[in-house]
C-alpha cells in the first residue's frame, strides 16, 4: 500500500512540473538585433522580448550568457530578466565587452535543479566588437617603417654586388627559394587552414601570410646566423617582385572561394614595399662606395647589436598592440602558425641541401622560405574585412611570428652562441695541442740532429 502511495505521489508531482514547464515554455523570445555591433570599452543595447505567452501567477525568468568572459553586464538587471504579466515585455540589456572579437549571446531557462534549457530565438545573437582607436595602427606601421629602413641601410653596408650580380647570373638558390616560397608554403598553409582553422577568415589569413613574399626579418636573422647576406637579399627583391603576379594568382584560386568576394591585392602597398626595401638597401652600398672604411667600421661595430635590437623591439611593440592574441588564440591557431613556419625551415633548408648548395646558402634560403612579409598579409586582410574580423583573421598569423620567428627564433639563437663558442674553444684547444705537437716534434728532430753530429 505505502509502494502504491509512493507512485502516486511521483506522478502527481512529475506531471504538475511538467504542466508548470510547459506553462513556463509557451512563449517566444525575440530579440532587436541578431548582430550587434560596438566598440569595446563602450556600452550597448540589446532589446529582448516577450510574445505569445501563457501566463500564470508566476513570472518569467530569462537568462543569459556569452561564450565571452568579456562581455558583461552594466545595469541592475545583471545575467537574467523577469517579465511579468503587468510589466513591460521588452526590456533593455546594457552589456559591456572589454576585449575585442566576435562573440555570441545565448538565452536560457534554469529550473529548480539548476538545469539549462536553451531558449531557441532562431540564430544566437552575434557581438561584433571593433577596436577603439583604429589610428593606432597607422602610427605603430609608420615607427615599424623607420626602424626597418635604417637596419636596411646598415645591412647595405655589408652587401657585396658582384656576388649578387654573380647570384643573378646563376641563381639556383633564388629558385629554390621561389619554388619553397610561393609553391610549397602557399601550398602548406591553404592545407593547414583547412584542417585545423575553423573560420573562412582565419583561413584566409593563414593563407594569405603562406602566399607573401619573404620579409627583412629574414635578411636580418641571416646576417645573425652568419648566413649568405648577399644571397638573402637578392632572394627577398625577387620574391617581391614576383609577389604581384604569384600572391595575385593564390589569392584569385583559392582565397575568393573561401570568402565568396573578390579580394583586394594592395598592389600598391607591394610597390611601397619593395620601394622601402630597396631604397635603403641602395643607400647602405652607396655610404660603402664612397667611404669603404667607414663603411666596414660601422657594418661591424653597429650592424649587428642593431640588428638583434630590432628583432627585440619589434616583436614587443607587436605584442603590446596585439594583446587580444593571448586571450583569444585557441591551440588550433598556434599549431596550424607554428607548423607553417616548421615546414619553411625543414623543406627550404632540405632543398637547398639537396641541390648541395653551402652551409651559409642553405641558411639563407631556409630563413627566407619560413620568414615571410607579414604586412602584406595584414593590409589585406583590413581591406577585406572591417575590424573584428581583420583582428581574427590575424590570429593565426600572430601565432605564425610568436611560435615560429618570434621567441623561438631567440632560443635557436642562444643555442647556436653556445654551439658556436664550443665549438671556437674545441677548436683552439685542437690548434694548440697540435702546435704544442709540432714544437715538441721540432725539439725531438733538433736533438737527434745534435746527436748525430757529435
Amino acid at each position: 500500500m505505502r509502494l502504491w502511495t509512493l507512485l502516486l505521489t511521483l506522478l502527481c508531482c512529475s506531471l504538475f512540473s511538467a504542466q508548470e514547464a510547459e506553462a513556463d515554455s509557451n512563449f517566444t523570445l525575440t530579440v532587436d538585433n541578431q548582430h550587434v555591433f560596438a566598440v569595446v570599452d563602450v556600452p550597448f543595447n540589446v532589446t529582448v522580448t516577450i510574445e505569445q505567452v501563457n501566463w500564470s501567477d508566476k513570472p518569467i525568468e530569462i537568462f543569459w550568457e556569452s561564450n565571452g568572459v568579456y562581455v558583461f553586464p552594466k545595469d541592475e538587471l545583471g545575467h537574467n530578466i523577469v517579465f511579468t504579466q503587468s510589466g513591460p515585455h521588452s526590456q533593455t540589456l546594457r552589456l559591456e565587452a572589454s576585449l575585442f572579437g566576435i562573440f555570441n549571446l545565448r538565452f536560457y531557462k534554469m529550473d529548480r535543479n539548476g538545469k539549462k534549457t536553451f531558449l531557441n530565438i532562431g540564430q544566437e545573437v552575434e557581438l561584433v566588437i571593433k577596436r577603439e582607436n583604429v589610428q593606432q595602427n597607422k602610427i605603430i606601421n609608420i615607427i615599424f617603417t623607420i626602424i626597418i629602413a635604417l637596419a636596411l641601410a646598415f645591412m647595405g653596408l655589408a652587401l657585396d654586388m658582384k656576388v649578387v650580380l654573380a647570384t643573378l647570373k646563376k641563381p639556383i638558390g633564388p629558385a629554390i627559394g621561389m619554388f619553397c616560397q610561393f609553391i610549397l608554403m602557399a601550398v602548406f598553409s591553404y592545407l593547414l587552414g583547412w584542417l585545423l582553422l575553423e573560420t573562412n577568415y582565419e583561413r584566409l589569413g593563414l593563407l594569405l601570410l603562406g602566399c607573401c613574399p619573404g620579409g627583412s626579418h629574414s635578411n636580418f636573422w641571416t646576417a645573425m646566423f652568419h648566413g649568405d647576406v648577399n644571397l638573402s637579399c637578392t632572394m627577398t627583391f625577387i620574391s617581391t617582385l614576383g609577389a604581384f603576379v604569384f600572391t595575385s594568382l593564390w589569392v584569385y584560386l583559392l582565397g575568393t572561394p573561401l570568402v565568396g568576394k573578390t579580394i583586394p591585392i594592395p598592389y600598391p602597398h607591394i610597390a611601397i614595399s619593395l620601394a622601402s626595401f630597396t631604397i635603403p638597401l641602395l643607400a647602405g652600398v652607396a655610404f660603402k662606395y664612397k667611404w669603404p672604411k667607414k663603411a666596414l667600421t660601422l657594418s661591424k661595430k653597429i650592424s649587428r647589436p642593431f640588428f638583434l635590437l630590432c628583432l627585440i623591439t619589434l616583436p614587443i611593440i607587436a605584442v603590446v598592440t596585439n594583446i587580444h592574441f593571448f586571450y583569444l588564440c585557441t591551440w588550433r591557431h598556434i599549431v596550424s602558425g607554428a607548423c607553417l613556419g616548421f615546414l619553411g625551415y625543414i623543406f627550404g633548408a632540405g632543398l637547398a641541401a639537396l641541390f648541395r648548395q653551402g652551409k651559409p646558402q642553405i641558411i639563407a634560403i631556409a630563413l627566407e622560405t619560413a620568414i615571410q612579409n607579414g604586412g602584406i598579409a595584414f593590409i589585406v586582410l583590413n581591406m577585406t574585412f572591417s575590424s573584428p574580423y581583420s583582428d581574427m583573421g590575424v590570429l593565426p598569423i600572430l601565432s605564425f611570428f610568436f611560435c615560429s620567428t618570434g621567441p623561438f627564433m631567440f632560443v635557436i639563437y642562444a643555442v647556436y652562441l653556445v654551439f658556436t663558442k664550443l665549438q671556437g674553444t674545441v677548436q683552439q684547444k685542437t690548434k694548440e695541442l697540435e702546435l704544442d705537437k709540432a714544437e715538441n716534434s721540432q725539439q725531438s728532430i733538433s736533438v737527434s740532429t745534435i746527436s748525430v753530429i757529435d
